[in-house]
């Protein structure tokens, strides 16, 4: 019987002990780190079921068999192109806690957008959607690549993909947080000068692309001049339409 699955099969196991296994059998170390560094279970568990489906599968015979593996029947082991990294060598690594994981990236699951107070919350919303969807993509794209380059390549752009949801749902939050005080306690500055302001969006439609950091600062900016009775010229006002600022 294949050891991986047997082990398994035995039940319930720790991402510690789950690790242990997939370094003693598994030679991706490219895809090994990856799982310890980001403490993804569930890419622990598909490595690991991808194992227990192997009928060529067999104990690498140069490092000692970890603890929860005990009683396992293992074959001898065979010459392999290329030799696994000793589960030690991991093991020495510290491993980083991962703060970030995949469910809080999932978060539009969380919203309606028709509930969303603002199109610029709505735009938020939808653009982490898409993104999450094609994090997904990639990380089924890595678990089916079959060389190290490819592998490395499609974890490239999944942690691409993390890093800008990441970003993105802090802002979103920043955002609701905006909103949901202007709502609550509207205050006008009485010194309020809105030059500042003014040259601040006429300089913005001056640029070709905007990051949605900064295309949330011009919001927030057509925003105060408003809250304030500040007019706002037809030509610039159609502007900023065009771009996404609601008026």
């Amino acid at each position: 019987m294949n050891p991986v699955l047997q082990f398994i099969n035995k039940g319930d196991y720790s991402f510690d002990e789950g690790v242990a296994v997939l370094c003693y059998y598994s030679s991706n170390g490219g895809v090994n780190s990856y799982i310890i560094r980001r403490r993804d279970k569930r890419a622990l568990d598909a490595e690991l079921a991808r194992l227990a489906h192997n009928p060529y599968l067999r104990a690498p015979g140069n490092r000692p068999m970890p603890a929860c593996l005990a009683g396992s029947k293992v074959d001898a082991p065979k010459k392999r192109e290329i030799e696994a990294k000793p589960a030690a060598e991991h093991a020495e690594k510290p491993v980083q806690e991962d703060t970030v994981t995949f469910l809080d990236l999932k978060r539009h699951e969380t919203y309606k957008p028709e509930d969303l107070p603002t199109p610029m919350l709505k735009e938020l919303w939808m653009k982490n959607r898409d993104e999450w969807k094609e994090l997904q993509y990639c990380h089924a794209q890595m678990k089916q690549a079959n060389s190290d380059a490819g592998r490395a390549d499609w974890r490239r752009k999944l942690i691409e993909h993390q890093e800008s949801l990441k970003e993105r749902w802090q802002l979103f939050d920043k955002e609701m947080e905006r909103v949901k005080a202007q709502a609550s306690a509207p205050t006008l500055d009485e010194d309020y000068n809105p030059f500042n302001d003014r040259s601040y969006v006429s300089k913005a439609l001056k640029k070709k692309e905007w990051s949605d950091e900064y295309k949330v600062k011009i919001q927030q900016k057509v925003d105060t001049l408003i809250g304030h009775g500040v007019s706002i010229k037809d030509e610039t006002v159609q502007r900023l339409r065009e771009r996404g600022i609601a008026l």
